[in-house]
This record gives C-alpha cells, sequence and structure tokens, in this order.
C-alpha cells in the first residue's frame, strides 16, 4: 500500500478512540467495579440494577468505595441531559465536539443542567443509586456512546467464563446495542481514557486480565501506538498495513503522527494541482492537467525522490481532492445524459402514444362505417 494512503488510513481512525484528547477519570478512586460486557441474567445477578431483565452491561461500574463521591466530566463537552432517566436513575449525558457522549448513570445529585458547556475535569454530580433497587451499591455507571455503529466496541461474555475450558475471548460475537436515541451506540469506553483502570477482583483475571485495557486487547486484538483499531470501516489489510507502518515508526523513535509527517526527512514540496481551475474544466482536462504535472513535469520527477514524508502526504491528499472533483463532474455529466435520455424517451412515448389514439380512432371510424352499411 502507498504510505500516504496508509498514514491517512491511521489518521482518518484514530481520531476516535485514539485522540488526541483522551479522557480523564470520572471519578478520584480510579478503580472499576464492573466490566463492560458481562452478560447479567437477572434477578439477583443483575446486583440491584433497576433494569431486572438479562443484559449486557453496557458500561464501566467505577467504585466510590459506597460513597456518594464528586463525579467529573471526562473532557470538554455540552450537558444534552441532566434530569431523571428512567431505571438509570438522575442521569448526565455530556456530548462532545466529536459527537461522542460521556453518559453518568445513578446520581444522587447533579449539578449541571442542559445546555451547559463543560470542561474536563469539572464537578457534574456526586455518585448515588437512584433508578437502583432499594440497597443498590452507590457508585457510577459510565457510558460511552459513539455515533456510528462501525466504531462501537461491544462483544458479551457470562460471569463465570473463566470456569469454561475452551473460553475464547477472541472467538465472542459482537453484540452491539441498539441506537439510542441519547446516545447513539454504546462502546466499550477503555481506550478512550487517559488512563488504565484495575479492575477488582471478580474471578475473570485468568480469562480477560486484571485492568481495562487488558480486557479490550483480549477481545478486540491490541493496537500499537499511532496504530488503528479494529474497524469495519476499511480492509483488513488496509488496517494491518497502517498498523505495520506505525511499528515501524515507532522502532524509528516517532510518538506522534506529527512526528512521522514532518520535513526532518527532505524538503520543499511538490507542485500542486490547479485545484481552483479544476471547476470551469471538463473531466477531459483535468485527466490531462493531472498527467502532465505527474508525468511530463521534470521538476515533479526531480523532486519527488527528496522531498520530505509530510509533503508525500499532502500531494496525496490533493490527488484525492483531484479524484473527488473528477467523480462528481462524471456524476454530473452521466446525470445531464440521463435527464437527455428521459425527456428522449418522454417524447418518443408522447408520438407514440399520440400514434395509438389515432389509429384507435381510425379503427373506431371504420367499426361504425361497417356497422352502417
Amino acid at each position: 500500500m502507498h504510505k500516504p494512503l496508509v498514514l491517512t488510513l491511521a489518521l482518518a481512525i484514530s481520531g476516535s478512540a485514539f485522540a488526541d484528547t483522551c479522557m480523564v477519570s470520572p471519578t478520584s478512586k480510579e478503580q472499576v467495579s464492573g466490566r463492560f460486557g458481562k452478560f447479567r441474567e437477572g434477578g439477583a445477578a443483575n446486583f440491584g440494577s433497576g433494569n431486572a431483565k438479562p443484559h449486557m452491561h453496557d458500561g464501566l461500574d467505577f467504585s466510590t468505595s459506597g460513597q456518594s463521591a464528586p463525579l467529573y466530566a471526562t473532557s470538554a463537552g455540552t450537558v444534552t441531559w441532566a434530569k431523571l432517566r428512567g431505571s438509570a436513575g438522575n442521569t448526565v449525558i455530556i456530548k462532545r465536539d466529536n459527537g461522542q457522549s460521556a453518559v453518568y448513570y445513578h446520581l444522587s445529585y447533579i449539578a449541571v443542567k442542559e445546555g451547559d458547556k463543560v470542561q474536563a475535569g469539572q464537578e457534574i454530580g456526586r455518585a448515588g443509586s437512584t433508578g437502583m433497587k432499594p440497597g443498590g451499591a452507590v457508585h457510577l455507571h459510565f457510558i460511552y456512546g459513539v455515533p456510528n455503529a462501525d466504531d462501537a466496541r461491544a462483544k458479551t461474555f457470562s460471569a463465570d467464563a473463566n470456569k469454561n475450558p475452551t473460553f475464547n475471548p477472541a472467538q465472542l460475537p459482537n453484540a452491539i446495542s441498539k441506537q439510542s436515541t441519547a446516545f447513539n451506540y454504546a462502546t466499550d469506553p477503555s481506550p478512550y481514557f487517559c488512563k488504565t483502570f484495575p479492575i477488582q477482583n471478580d474471578g475473570l483475571y485468568p480469562v480477560l486480565g486484571s485492568d481495562t485495557m487488558a480486557q479490550y486487547n483480549k477481545l478486540f486484538g491490541a493496537t500499537p501506538a499511532m496504530g488503528v483499531p479494529p474497524t469495519t470501516q476499511f480492509d483488513p489489510v488496509q488496517v494491518a498495513a497502517a498498523n505495520g507502518d506505525a511499528l515501524q515508526a515507532a522502532a524509528k523513535g516517532a510518538t506522534s503522527m506529527a512526528n512521522v509527517l514532518n520535513d526532518a526527512d527532505g524538503y520543499g514540496s511538490l507542485p500542486s494541482p490547479p485545484i481552483g481551475d479544476f471547476e470551469t474544466m471538463s473531466p477531459a482536462e483535468m485527466m490531462s492537467t493531472e498527467a502532465q504535472r505527474r508525468f511530463a513535469d521534470s521538476e515533479w520527477n526531480k523532486s519527488i525522490t527528496q522531498v520530505s514524508s509530510r509533503a508525500l502526504w499532502v500531494d496525496y491528499l490533493r490527488a484525492q481532492g483531484v479524484s473527488a472533483q473528477l467523480n462528481a463532474a462524471i456524476r454530473q455529466k452521466k446525470e445531464r445524459m440521463e435527464a437527455l435520455l428521459a425527456l428522449y424517451t418522454s417524447q418518443k412515448l408522447a408520438v407514440k402514444r399520440q400514434q395509438v389514439e389515432a389509429a384507435r380512432d381510425r379503427a373506431q371510424r371504420a367499426d361504425v362505417q361497417r356497422s352502417i352499411q
């Protein structure tokens, strides 16, 4: 795969789970008491949940040692919900600028109102047990919602999975919940946090690990730094190539995409395509212009081996822009041709209709004349 494409792929996907703006902890204790994905069979197995039906645990339970401890915004965003929400009790939902949502259940007190702008680390309420059955433990049930189902990561497992000698985390089926009108698709929040949180021992350490990222990596596969998490958005071969490049970059000391896409390994830039002029060109003229720039311009051929990785990436993105312009122009041509064909067909049908009407009139007159005779 062409390296600029691999870098673009990594950047496109890393903007979600592995963004620079990772989330801070919602609690001070920073310990998880309930795993994401554990299947709860109902009744006592639901641990006092107001949802008595069997269901998958769609968030992380953060322990507050049974205290109504302060809860904090995990990132900047806008409060879209700050009120009671059925068996979830008092609920706060914060929508981030990227469209993803942090959801807080069972609060004893809400310190924000809908429409408020909050910053990472700002207190938004206190832990509680609202919405739960009497005697339910005070804690935070934290859900993370993503707008695209392809970005959601969810697999469910039984509470006694460690007793299954053939248990294989990687083979568990996906268990994406139905889209919520409040926060879209619930996903394992683990990779969105800046920290990895220890999990209280629940007997699943041998099969799912003792912390949140250990479980995530066992279920969905480890992702190298600057790499691409498992996704259905791109072909697995592309994802593997992107992660291969990420490993190579890390081996050379790179710690971020900014380190990879720099000018340290070259200089200058390649001649730019006249993207603005393309708006007045035909597709044939666009192809001719781009062919001239890439295959007949001696400056382009000379510079291609000397420019930096960043310059190559920028040129690749420009080429993608040219491709988009061409596709749009071709689509418009096809639409015009289809419109002309539709008009031509309509006119032909009108002529045929007139001919049929005339033939019917002649036939009727002939029938009348024969009847008179």
